[in-house]
């Protein structure tokens, strides 16, 4: 197996956070509104969540999910196919992490549902781009 170009997957990696970054950026402003404010309420130490963490922890996110369309080009091909597992891939983690906001936060299922589904064709479109690049 030929080894993996890790400056490509890192440039390709703050593609995919960038994109990502500016897409929930704009599902949070038009549907986020409700899990916006109930995070704010639920929040017990004021000004924890620095918006420069949030944005390197998109930008990580993007890294690993080259990465791991990288690593599935071998078994499914480069292009659409390995994006999109590495999309599901990065949207289960993402999940599971919104989860979490609704443990420790104590904010309602519900009002997480409309994001969580809303994010999948974010981050789906986010992968699309790193390996468009990735494959340029």
């Amino acid at each position: 197996m030929k080894e993996f170009n890790w400056a490509r997957i890192l440039a390709c990696g703050l593609v995919a956070g960038g994109v990502w970054t500016a897409l929930s950026l704009t599902l949070l402003a038009f549907i986020g509104d409700e899990f916006l404010a109930a995070v704010r309420q639920g929040r017990s130490v004021p000004g924890a969540s620095s918006p420069l963490f949030l944005i390197m922890a998109n930008l990580g996110a993007g890294i690993w999910a080259t990465w791991l369309y990288v690593a599935l080009r071998p078994r499914y091909g480069p292009g659409p196919k390995s994006a999109l597992a590495a999309s599901l891939a990065w949207w289960l983690m993402s999940s599971m992490q919104s989860a979490k906001w609704v443990v420790l936060l104590a904010i309602t299922p519900s009002t997480v549902v409309t994001p969580l589904i809303a994010t999948l064709p974010a981050i789906v479109m986010a992968t699309l781009a790193a390996a468009w690049f990735y494959e340029k």
